[in-house]
């Protein structure tokens, strides 16, 4: 299941706030990276099969399919050079020493 940090619930409902957005919050698959499957989110519709998750009045989908990978998945709450973000974290993933970018 996947659970969402209290900072990371912050950070997220800034951003519905400043985007002016009412959608759910869609996890997709992005790929994979030396330290295992990386996830991106965006707004987006509901879709009859899709999962959802209602958490401190945010609501999160995702695909059936991407169930088994998000089990462990944990939604925190990032600094950016952009400004404050959020990222997925999957403790099934591994981590790497190298500096590619998709470690985490």
């Amino acid at each position: 299941m996947v659970t969402i940090t209290p900072k990371a619930c912050e950070t997220i409902k800034s951003i519905i706030a400043e985007e002016k957005k009412n959608d759910p919050i869609r996890i997709v698959f992005a790929g994979y990276s030396c330290s295992g499957p990386s996830f991106m989110m965006s707004f987006d519709k509901k879709k009859d099969d899709d999962i959802e998750l209602k958490e401190d009045g945010i609501t999160l989908i995702y695909e059936k399919g991407l169930e088994e990978n998000l089990k462990d998945a944990t939604i925190d709450s990032v600094d950016t050079p952009q400004g404050p973000g959020v990222v997925v974290r999957v403790k099934s993933a591994g981590s790497c020493a190298s500096t590619c970018a998709g470690c985490h």
